[in-house]
C-alpha cells in the first residue's frame, strides 16, 4: 500500500480533518507512526490488510438495509 493508498482510505473512513489521528487509534499505533508511512510510502502489510478491512466493513455498512 502507497502513502496515496493510505490518504485515500484514511480520508473516506475517518474524513478530511483528523484522518491520522483517527486512524493511529483504530490501529492501535501512534500518530507519528501514521505520518512516517506517509512520509515513507509505505505501509506494513498487517496495517494494510487490516485497513482493507475496515473499507470493506465500512462499505458492507453503507450499503445494507437499514
Amino acid at each position: 500500500m502507497t502513502a496515496k493508498d493510505l490518504i485515500k482510505i484514511g480520508q473516506e473512513l475517518y474524513g478530511q480533518r483528523g484522518w491520522q489521528t483517527k486512524m493511529a487509534a483504530a490501529l492501535e499505533v501512534d500518530t507519528s507512526t501514521i505520518r512516517r508511512w506517509v512520509y515513507a510510502d509505505s505501509v506494513p502489510g498487517p496495517a494494510a490488510a487490516a485497513l482493507r478491512c475496515f473499507m470493506r466493513e465500512a462499505k458492507s455498512r453503507a450499503h445494507s438495509p437499514k
